[in-house]
């Protein structure tokens, strides 16, 4: 079968023929998989930034947001996972061992493996997985497979409490739109979205209710917040950038008190004003994946069958991908499907 892999230590990625998997043994699942979504991650790898370079050994064949059905089910799961069945994938593989796993912090579990990262990926046309990274649903092969990021994003939520609070969500990808989109929700008094895709910034239009703004980086973001906020200025910033110069205004929009919530992966260290956190007593609050199964549940039933289709804004076949990710590069799409 073929399989889209990070073959060689520079930038792009490659197709190749690899085995067809089975069984390993009586907890595992043989899943046909349907569609895979691009995730940062994946540019990422393709772009081989720095942070690719640290952290994946290659060849490996990426992709870990994604669903399927399954195909075959081990002696010891198989009343669980019937052969047809739907199911997304969790891309955490925890140890289940170590001290993290064994307090309920399964997501930072200490010998962690990341599907299309430390293990082999999605991007391909069957897999074979541990029974526990499968999630049963009943959305149809897209939404389902946009779901781990979306994870992403409730974990974020459950993190600080938003109720009668001014908002700011520091970013335009994928994430970023699910928070501006789900927080409204929870009842925040207003909430701010700052990027600076001309694309993605438009299409968060479109999700916009009476209480929330949408505001282009380039504009004169401070004075703006100061001004909506009467200059009170941010209860709780959400970073999903992962870029220096967002993380640096966050810590400026943020009020005395504030609550931080860190997401974005940086591709490298910065310089950062310690003293200013301390000044301003502002709460640091990082956000890693999902919490295994919690932010399944609370995601699962918060959202509404069809509400995940307005995110989806591209899908390509599988000998397409090259297209998909130039786009993505162009930031010139959001959430983008691959069908294997």
């Amino acid at each position: 079968m073929k399989a889209i892999t990070k073959l060689e230590p520079k930038r792009g990625l490659g197709i190749i023929e690899i085995e067809e998997p089975s069984l390993i043994d009586d907890y595992s699942v043989l899943v046909q998989i349907d569609a895979v979504s691009i995730c940062g991650t994946d540019l990422h790898l393709y772009d081989w930034d720095e942070w690719a370079k640290n952290r994946i050994k290659l060849p490996r064949v990426i992709g870990h947001e994604g669903t399927g059905r399954v195909i075959k089910a081990g002696k010891k799961v198989e009343d669980k996972f019937q052969v047809g069945q739907r199911v997304t994938f969790e891309s955490h593989i925890p140890c289940f061992e170590c001290y993290q796993c064994k307090t309920n912090k399964m997501h930072i579990c200490s010998n962690l493996k990341l599907l299309g990262i430390d293990v082999d990926g999605l991007f391909r046309k069957y897999i074979v997985v541990p029974s526990f990274i499968l999630v049963p649903n009943d959305l149809d092969f897209d939404e389902a497979s946009i779901l781990e990021p979306l994870g992403n994003a409730f974990h974020a939520l459950s993190k600080v409490d938003i109720r009668g609070k001014y908002v700011g969500i520091l970013g335009d990808g994928p994430i970023a739109l699910f928070l501006f989109y789900f927080a409204q929700k929870f009842g925040p008094s207003k909430i701010f979205l700052i990027g600076k895709s001309e694309y993605r910034m438009n299409l968060a239009k479109s999700l916009n209710y009476s209480e929330q703004f949408v505001v282009n980086y380039g504009e004169n973001v401070v004075d703006f917040v100061r001004k909506e906020t009467g200059g009170r200025m941010l209860d709780v910033v959400f970073e999903m950038a992962g870029n220096e110069n967002t993380v640096k205004l966050g810590l400026i929009l943020a009020t005395f008190g504030a609550k931080f919530v860190a997401f974005g992966i940086l591709p490298s260290s910065i310089n950062l004003d310690y003293n200013e956190i301390i000044h301003k007593s502002i709460d640091i609050i990082s956000v890693n994946g999902r919490i295994l199964f919690d932010s399944w549940f609370f995601m699962l039933d918060t959202i509404k069958k069809g509400e995940l289709k307005r995110f989806i804004t591209h899908v390509f076949d599988f000998e397409d991908y090259e297209k998909a990710f130039e786009l993505l590069f162009r930031r010139e799409a959001l959430k983008v499907i691959i069908k294997v």
